[in-house]
């Protein structure tokens, strides 16, 4: 396989220890190495550079969704026939990449992502049953079965590194790049690639990107369909709220007796479903102002 028009793009924050290995492997197997030293504070950035890779710098920490925001702009004006994401902390074998790119580079598909192995026993238990989980509800939302939508390790061909973005700065962005781009109807495919955990410190908290992932899809998920997934649920709470009244008028009917804890129900009810209601409106029309300015 030519290494000719191959773009490895690595996302990396303090990783001193592991940049170098990955930036040697990475060379090896493509034409340019760019690095985003995204406000690390040990010597990456310094690193990168002598080992000969382009390196854009952020001057603080932010996130790796921007990272790769910064890379894929790069990446546009040297006009590759892939790029390449893999992350720094040497947890993927620079080695796979050219399996990795090979779908894209025969023009199969736009995007490969790298699945680990999750059932070898390389990664830890607790990750696996995070990142089956968040694969399960990436799945859901984009409307296609997806393993390992956590990966970092993926090759990206001309017509993704145009249509995708980064508007997730934060530990969501796998989901969300995954997310868009079956909604722009791109072609992924999944190949099985190697990984490591032994000897790399945990950076993140895993049930801190497990929430954060979550609250990125629920978000994601009402903002774009906000009359079913706020609306309805509002006017079935009004619907409710209005029933509990009426029992509460029959009760007082028969008895001359207000029964306090059904109308407080029933007040409660109309109340957040007048304010789901009203929401679910609001987000429809600034969805439809914003797509329309697109």
């Amino acid at each position: 396989m030519s290494h000719e028009g191959i773009v490895v793009l690595i996302p990396a924050h303090n990783e001193e220890k592991s940049i170098a290995k990955v930036i040697i492997g990475a060379k090896k197997v493509s034409q340019a190495v760019i690095v985003c030293d995204d406000g690390s504070t040990d010597m990456t950035g310094e690193i990168s550079r002598a080992l000969g890779a382009q390196v854009l710098r952020h001057d603080a920490n932010e996130g790796k969704g921007k990272a790769l925001a910064s890379l894929f702009e790069a990446a546009r004006t040297l006009r590759p026939r892939a790029v390449v994401t893999i992350d720094g902390d040497d947890q993927h074998d620079p080695a796979d990449i050219p399996k990795v790119v090979e779908p894209v580079l025969r023009g199969d598909a736009d995007i490969v992502v790298g699945v680990r192995q999750m059932d070898s026993g390389s990664m830890p238990r607790e990750r696996v049953i995070g990142n089956k989980m968040l694969d399960s509800l990436t799945s859901a939302r984009a409307g296609e079965a997806l393993h390992d939508t956590q990966s970092g390790f993926r090759a990206y061909g001309p017509s993704a590194l145009e249509k995708i973005g980064f508007s997730e700065h934060g530990m969501a962005t796998e989901s969300q790049t995954l997310i868009d781009a079956v909604g722009a109807g791109l072609r992924i495919e999944e190949v099985p690639v190697s990984v490591r955990y032994r000897g790399i410190p945990q950076k993140r908290n895993p049930l801190a990107h497990l929430s954060h992932v979550i609250d990125y899809l629920i978000t994601r998920t009402i903002v774009e369909s906000p009359l079913l997934y706020l609306g309805l649920p509002g006017l079935v709470a009004v619907v409710l709220g209005i029933v509990a009244g009426l029992r509460v008028l029959s009760i007082f009917s028969a008895t001359h007796q207000i029964a306090v804890g059904t109308a407080l129900v029933g007040v409660i009810l109309v109340l957040v479903g007048i304010v789901a209601l009203a929401t679910s409106l609001i987000l429809k029309m600034l969805t439809a102002r914003f797509q329309g300015a697109r």
